[in-house]
Protein backbone atom coordinates (compact mmCIF):
# COMPACT_ATOMS: atom_id res chain seq x y z
CA UNK A 1 0.00 0.00 0.00
CA UNK A 2 1.87 3.59 -1.22
CA UNK A 3 1.56 6.44 1.05
CA UNK A 4 -1.30 8.27 -1.01
CA UNK A 5 -3.61 5.42 -0.34
CA UNK A 6 -2.73 5.34 3.49
CA UNK A 7 -2.95 8.89 4.03
CA UNK A 8 -6.41 9.05 1.97
CA UNK A 9 -7.86 5.70 3.81
CA UNK A 10 -6.76 8.15 6.87
CA UNK A 11 -8.97 11.15 6.01
CA UNK A 12 -11.86 8.77 5.01
CA UNK A 13 -12.15 7.12 8.47
CA UNK A 14 -11.77 10.60 10.34
CA UNK A 15 -14.96 12.05 8.02
CA UNK A 16 -16.93 8.68 8.86
CA UNK A 17 -16.49 9.34 12.38
CA UNK A 18 -17.58 12.63 12.63
CA UNK A 19 -20.44 11.46 10.74
CA UNK A 20 -20.25 13.27 7.32
CA UNK A 21 -20.75 10.95 4.28
CA UNK A 22 -17.43 10.51 2.28
CA UNK A 23 -16.58 11.81 -1.27
CA UNK A 24 -12.79 11.02 -0.95
CA UNK A 25 -12.17 10.61 -4.52
CA UNK A 26 -12.01 6.98 -5.59
CA UNK A 27 -8.92 7.51 -8.27
CA UNK A 28 -5.75 5.88 -7.34
CA UNK A 29 -7.47 2.74 -5.99
CA UNK A 30 -6.85 -0.84 -7.18
CA UNK A 31 -9.23 -2.18 -8.62
CA UNK A 32 -12.12 1.36 -8.50
CA UNK A 33 -12.57 3.49 -11.86
CA UNK A 34 -11.46 6.66 -10.91
CA UNK A 35 -14.48 9.37 -10.08
CA UNK A 36 -15.58 12.22 -11.67
CA UNK A 37 -13.69 15.65 -11.37
CA UNK A 38 -15.98 17.31 -8.93
CA UNK A 39 -16.78 20.78 -10.35
CA UNK A 40 -18.23 24.03 -8.80
CA UNK A 41 -20.03 27.28 -10.35
CA UNK A 42 -19.86 30.81 -9.51
CA UNK A 43 -21.69 33.03 -11.45
CA UNK A 44 -24.56 35.56 -10.79
CA UNK A 45 -25.49 34.62 -14.37
CA UNK A 46 -28.23 31.88 -13.34
CA UNK A 47 -29.35 31.25 -16.66
CA UNK A 48 -25.27 31.14 -17.22
CA UNK A 49 -24.83 29.03 -14.49
CA UNK A 50 -27.58 26.19 -15.75
CA UNK A 51 -26.09 26.43 -19.19
CA UNK A 52 -22.62 25.30 -18.53
CA UNK A 53 -23.78 23.29 -15.10
CA UNK A 54 -25.73 21.23 -18.01
CA UNK A 55 -22.62 20.83 -20.40
CA UNK A 56 -20.68 20.12 -17.95
CA UNK A 57 -22.62 17.57 -16.59
CA UNK A 58 -22.60 15.79 -20.10
CA UNK A 59 -18.99 15.30 -20.41
CA UNK A 60 -17.20 12.32 -19.45
CA UNK A 61 -15.55 12.45 -16.11
CA UNK A 62 -16.60 16.00 -15.23
CA UNK A 63 -19.15 16.35 -12.56
CA UNK A 64 -20.56 19.90 -11.58
CA UNK A 65 -22.30 19.46 -8.19
CA UNK A 66 -22.89 23.08 -7.25
CA UNK A 67 -23.75 26.46 -7.90
CA UNK A 68 -23.40 29.51 -6.21
CA UNK A 69 -24.60 33.12 -7.34
CA UNK A 70 -21.78 35.23 -5.09
CA UNK A 71 -17.86 34.44 -3.76
CA UNK A 72 -19.97 35.28 -0.57
CA UNK A 73 -21.87 31.66 -0.61
CA UNK A 74 -19.26 29.77 -2.08
CA UNK A 75 -17.13 30.99 0.53
CA UNK A 76 -19.68 29.77 3.32
CA UNK A 77 -19.78 26.51 1.56
CA UNK A 78 -16.58 25.35 1.88
CA UNK A 79 -16.45 26.34 5.41
CA UNK A 80 -19.06 23.74 5.87
CA UNK A 81 -18.51 21.13 3.31
CA UNK A 82 -15.91 18.77 1.76
CA UNK A 83 -14.34 21.15 -0.66
CA UNK A 84 -14.30 20.58 -4.55
CA UNK A 85 -11.35 20.08 -6.90
CA UNK A 86 -12.12 22.35 -8.71
CA UNK A 87 -14.13 25.82 -8.88
CA UNK A 88 -14.84 27.97 -11.82
CA UNK A 89 -14.89 31.49 -10.66
CA UNK A 90 -16.35 34.39 -12.81
CA UNK A 91 -14.97 38.05 -11.87
CA UNK A 92 -17.60 40.66 -11.98
CA UNK A 93 -20.40 39.56 -9.81
CA UNK A 94 -22.54 42.89 -8.87
CA UNK A 95 -20.91 44.35 -6.17
CA UNK A 96 -18.22 41.48 -5.20
CA UNK A 97 -15.66 40.90 -7.30
CA UNK A 98 -13.85 37.14 -8.34
CA UNK A 99 -10.38 37.97 -7.94
CA UNK A 100 -10.99 38.80 -4.45
CA UNK A 101 -12.05 35.55 -3.16
CA UNK A 102 -9.09 33.25 -4.80
CA UNK A 103 -7.10 33.64 -1.75
CA UNK A 104 -9.68 33.14 1.23
CA UNK A 105 -11.07 30.34 -0.96
CA UNK A 106 -7.71 28.77 -0.86
CA UNK A 107 -6.93 29.32 2.47
CA UNK A 108 -10.09 26.95 3.15
CA UNK A 109 -9.57 24.54 0.50
CA UNK A 110 -5.84 24.81 -0.74
CA UNK A 111 -6.14 21.81 -3.03
CA UNK A 112 -9.17 23.21 -4.68
CA UNK A 113 -7.71 24.34 -8.08
CA UNK A 114 -9.48 27.33 -8.62
CA UNK A 115 -10.22 28.98 -12.29
CA UNK A 116 -11.19 32.08 -13.69
CA UNK A 117 -13.98 31.67 -15.93
CA UNK A 118 -14.45 35.30 -17.59
CA UNK A 119 -15.06 38.06 -20.14
CA UNK A 120 -13.00 40.16 -17.95
CA UNK A 121 -10.07 39.29 -19.52
CA UNK A 122 -7.13 42.06 -18.86
CA UNK A 123 -3.74 42.00 -18.36
CA UNK A 124 -3.99 43.20 -14.94
CA UNK A 125 -6.50 40.77 -14.00
CA UNK A 126 -5.02 37.19 -15.63
CA UNK A 127 -1.69 38.32 -13.55
CA UNK A 128 -3.30 38.97 -10.08
CA UNK A 129 -5.59 35.60 -10.51
CA UNK A 130 -2.17 33.25 -11.08
CA UNK A 131 -0.46 35.76 -8.32
CA UNK A 132 -3.22 34.92 -5.60
CA UNK A 133 -3.23 31.04 -6.33
CA UNK A 134 -5.69 30.54 -9.59
CA UNK A 135 -4.57 27.82 -11.41
CA UNK A 136 -5.98 28.92 -14.84
CA UNK A 137 -7.86 32.01 -16.58
CA UNK A 138 -10.70 31.01 -19.20
CA UNK A 139 -12.38 32.88 -21.61
CA UNK A 140 -16.74 32.29 -21.89
CA UNK A 141 -16.08 33.38 -25.33
CA UNK A 142 -14.30 29.53 -25.64
CA UNK A 143 -16.41 26.74 -27.15
CA UNK A 144 -16.76 23.87 -24.39
CA UNK A 145 -14.19 21.95 -25.68
CA UNK A 146 -11.73 23.76 -24.75
CA UNK A 147 -13.00 24.78 -21.34
CA UNK A 148 -13.58 21.50 -20.30
CA UNK A 149 -9.95 20.62 -21.50
CA UNK A 150 -8.11 23.26 -19.38
CA UNK A 151 -10.21 21.82 -16.59
CA UNK A 152 -8.18 18.40 -17.01
CA UNK A 153 -5.43 20.09 -17.43
CA UNK A 154 -5.37 22.20 -14.18
CA UNK A 155 -6.25 19.04 -12.37
CA UNK A 156 -3.10 17.32 -14.04
CA UNK A 157 -0.74 20.16 -14.06
CA UNK A 158 -2.38 22.89 -11.49
CA UNK A 159 -1.00 26.44 -12.07
CA UNK A 160 1.52 25.28 -14.18
CA UNK A 161 -1.24 24.49 -16.75
CA UNK A 162 -2.59 28.42 -16.58
CA UNK A 163 1.04 29.67 -17.01
CA UNK A 164 1.83 28.14 -19.97
CA UNK A 165 -1.55 29.01 -21.79
CA UNK A 166 -0.97 31.97 -20.58
CA UNK A 167 2.70 32.49 -22.00
CA UNK A 168 1.19 30.51 -25.43
CA UNK A 169 -1.46 33.16 -25.81
CA UNK A 170 0.01 36.52 -24.62
CA UNK A 171 -0.04 38.21 -27.96
CA UNK A 172 -3.80 36.87 -28.37
CA UNK A 173 -5.18 37.70 -25.06
CA UNK A 174 -4.42 41.65 -25.76
CA UNK A 175 -7.92 41.58 -28.04
CA UNK A 176 -6.79 42.55 -30.88
CA UNK A 177 -10.10 42.29 -33.42
CA UNK A 178 -8.68 39.90 -36.29
CA UNK A 179 -8.09 37.43 -34.07
CA UNK A 180 -10.72 35.02 -33.23
CA UNK A 181 -11.43 32.46 -30.89
CA UNK A 182 -10.87 29.97 -34.21
CA UNK A 183 -7.29 31.56 -34.03
CA UNK A 184 -6.60 31.24 -30.48
CA UNK A 185 -7.54 27.06 -30.57
CA UNK A 186 -5.68 26.79 -33.42
CA UNK A 187 -2.89 28.19 -32.09
CA UNK A 188 -3.31 25.74 -28.84
CA UNK A 189 -3.92 22.77 -30.52
CA UNK A 190 -0.56 22.99 -32.08
CA UNK A 191 1.36 24.72 -29.60
CA UNK A 192 -0.30 23.95 -26.08
CA UNK A 193 -0.09 20.16 -26.33
CA UNK A 194 3.74 20.22 -27.76
CA UNK A 195 4.06 21.91 -24.21
CA UNK A 196 1.98 19.84 -21.90
CA UNK A 197 3.93 16.26 -24.17
CA UNK A 198 7.13 17.76 -22.52
CA UNK A 199 6.11 18.43 -19.30
CA UNK A 200 4.53 15.17 -19.03
CA UNK A 201 7.60 13.84 -19.54
CA UNK A 202 9.56 16.03 -17.17
CA UNK A 203 7.43 15.03 -14.35
CA UNK A 204 7.55 11.62 -14.84
CA UNK A 205 11.12 11.15 -15.00
CA UNK A 206 11.92 14.15 -12.16
CA UNK A 207 12.22 13.28 -8.65
CA UNK A 208 9.19 13.78 -6.26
Amino acid sequence: MNGYNEIEIEIENEIRDAGVRSTIPAHGRSGQEARPIRIWLVDDNSALRDLLANLLNGEPGLECERQFASPATVLEALAAELAPDVILLDIQMGAENGLDAIRPIKLLAKNTHVLMLTTFAQPEARERAFRDGASDFLSKAWAFDEIARHIRQAMEFGSVAGLLTTFLDRDISAGSPEKSVRTVMARKSSGTDRWFANLRGWLKFSPS
